[in-house]
């Protein structure tokens, strides 16, 4: 569909009074641009399931799913925000690859958040408040003759001068955390269902949540570990697990190809409990291109796959239950402990030292999945 322009069309029976009119183009001027029935040029173009307005140049590119998912409270908002930081400066000094918006105005919640991250002086200016299910990262749309929130989808292009027709785009969906528990699942509220058609599944563990890991790095400073929270992140993958093999239609013990990324972060806290060695680089740059190193992606993932194997299997299974294709990354999107500081109502909260900001391989997983789903643009040295 196309969104109308001239003023006399604001009101949509379906989105409401507030919303420009949706219609199916049947004029174009000169130029093959629809017009609407005030015979202005009406660009824009909309879902027509859900009328949603979507990015410029949405039909012309290809898109790949993002989907993060953790328990509430993991940092998937500060993994996220940082990761579009990082993957700006990496894609094009390593890969000579754009990334850019898609859409600024649809995107303005993650810039926020980044901005807001990146900008701040003080703990509490660079603190990011928690995804809630009503908040900025949802909307209200018709689904299936109801009105469903939604989350938003955050779209960025990837675009190569050499290879132009390879560029694609990647919608990123940062949910909240109780859209992946039991129950949550309603017909009023499918937020999570993206995850059965993505392209690149992140699973966010937070190790401080779970309490062997707790009981193994005491002697960190992070004000996390003062925290008492219910660790429910292996039960988060199992219902995860069922929504994918019940949209898919797929019985038991089918397991989905799609790359799935566990991702270990807050490693500032635990890294060492994998000894000595550093992990291995992700990327070979002797070249005039980067080449990612698939072979020290693996050797990287068995270290990560093991502790976990000690310390909460559970997470194992249930991640190598969903899909043949999983990878194990350590992470630290801070890249410190974060600090305590009281915000303008005095409450006490834990929120990052902007002053400290060091983020330690947030972009493993995302170059990982890209080598698999563009191995023209993203070359490793093991091709597939």
């Amino acid at each position: 569909m196309n969104i109308a322009v001239h003023a006399d069309l604001l009101g949509d029976p379906i989105l409401g009074e507030d919303k420009m009119l949706r219609f199916h183009a049947t004029r174009f001027n000169d130029r093959n641009q629809a017009v609407d029935a005030m015979g202005i040029s009406a660009p824009d173009s909309a879902c027509p399931h859900c009328r949603r307005r979507l990015p410029p140049g949405f039909l012309d590119q290809n898109h790949h799913i993002f989907s993060i998912v953790g328990a509430p409270s993991s940092g998937k908002s500060y993994y996220l925000s940082v990761l579009i930081k990082v993957l700006q400066g990496v894609l094009f000094r390593k890969f000579a690859l754009a990334f850019r918006d898609a859409s600024p105005e649809d995107n303005a919640v993650l810039n926020d958040m980044r901005n807001h991250l990146f900008s701040a002086s003080k703990p509490e200016d660079a603190y990011l408040s928690k995804t809630q299910l009503e908040g900025d990262l949802y909307e209200e749309f018709p689904r299936q003759g109801r009105m469903v929130k939604l989350p938003k989808p955050f779209t960025f292009l990837v675009s190569s001068q050499k290879l132009p027709d390879d560029d694609f785009s990647i919608v990123f969906y940062d949910n909240a955390g109780e859209h992946f528990e039991p129950g949550s699942n309603s017909a009023d509220s499918p937020g999570a269902q993206h995850i059965s058609v993505a392209s690149g599944i992140f699973f966010l563990l937070d190790p401080l949540y779970n309490a062997d890991f707790r009981g193994r790095i005491k002697a960190s400073k992070d004000p996390q570990l003062q925290q008492q929270r219910n660790d429910q992140q292996d039960i988060i993958l199992s219902e995860s697990e069922v929504r994918i093999k019940q949209i898919l239609g797929l019985a038991t013990a089918e397991r989905i190809a799609t790359p799935m990324a566990v991702i270990v972060g807050k490693s500032d806290a635990w890294i060492e409990m994998l000894g000595p060695d550093p992990l291995m680089p992700l990327l070979d740059e002797q070249g005039e291109e980067a080449i990612i190193l698939m072979s020290n992606i693996k050797s990287n993932s068995d270290r990560v796959r093991n502790l976990l194997m000690d310390v909460c299997p559970a997470i194992v299974a249930n991640a190598e239950a969903i899909s043949s294709n999983v990878c194990y990354f350590a992470a630290s999107p801070l890249g410190h402990p974060p600090v305590k500081f009281n915000d303008s109502d005095g409450a006490e909260r834990i929120g990052p030292d902007p002053q400290k900001l060091d983020p330690q391989r947030v972009e493993d997983a995302t170059l990982w999945v890209l080598s698999q789903l563009a191995p023209n643009i993203f070359p490793s040295d093991q091709p597939n």
